[in-house]
């Protein structure tokens, strides 16, 4: 999944937020490293109608954090250039080799930061929004005793439980990977009921996550409940999952 980031530099008009959009495209949605790759590539298009200056790094996803703060594992090269609409640019992704846990997966971001032009080109007098947006793509480092095991992974346990006035799910992950879902909702017979979604619906490799729940009414017939989950593989597909809800 990715964030995106909006900072605003320049406002000569009003803009609605919902119709930000990045326009660098990447030719993956995640990048997986296994133990003994080196180094991985990426392909960005600029699909904007205008040059831009493009910064890249590697953090821990923190999204307040400066470029020279991070202490991520990963070097992005070439660290800042230029794209020419509608062109395309390849991103170099290098493992400094740090130790990382041998046990489970580890997660970073790749930060792609695009600057526009302050003086893009626009007909005399029109309303205008010039917006700097930082798009961030998760990293996987995953051991080979990760690699070994993910097929016979154990699945994840899921709990309904009630707080203050409202009900969470809990998610417990006892694998050594990482679940990232792109949607989450218990069904009480024919009514879904969806989590609140979050920027980041990730559950962390054997530790868990609430994942809060509003709206359900029908508590008498939640000892039937089922929960609905479409989990996001390695190629950034969504599949449809199925699990029972702990008693």
């Amino acid at each position: 999944m990715k964030k995106i980031v909006c900072t605003l530099l320049l406002l000569g008009g009003l803009l609605p937020a919902m119709l930000a959009q990045a326009g660098i495209i990447a030719s993956a949605t995640r990048v997986i490293f296994r133990e003994g790759d080196n180094e991985k590539s990426l392909m960005l298009l600029n699909t904007n109608d205008y040059p831009i200056v493009v910064q890249t790094w590697v953090d821990d996803g923190d999204v307040n954090a400066a470029p020279e703060q991070s202490t991520a594992p990963f070097v992005s090269l070439p660290a800042v250039f230029s794209m020419q609409p509608k062109t395309m640019k390849g991103l170099r992704l290098i493992y400094n080799q740090q130790s990382l846990p041998t046990d489970r997966e580890s997660v970073f971001w790749i930060n792609l930061y695009e600057i526009p032009p302050t003086r893009p080109v626009i007909p005399p007098l029109q309303p205008s929004v010039t917006m700097a947006m930082n798009t961030q793509m998760k990293i996987f480092y995953r051991p080979k005793a990760v690699v070994a095991a993910e097929k016979d992974a154990p699945k994840p346990v899921f709990t309904l439980k009630k707080e203050d006035n409202h009900y969470v799910l809990l998610c417990d992950n006892p694998s050594p990977v990482y679940l990232s879902f792109s949607r989450l909702a218990l069904r009480i017979g024919q009514q879904d009921y969806p989590v609140q979604q979050e920027s980041d619906m990730m559950t962390p490799p054997f530790g868990s996550k609430k994942y809060r729940i509003d709206g359900i009414v029908q508590s008498g017939a939640i000892s039937s409940a089922v929960v609905n989950a479409a989990i996001i593989d390695d190629q950034g597909n969504a599949v449809d999952q199925q699990y029972a809800v702990r008693k």
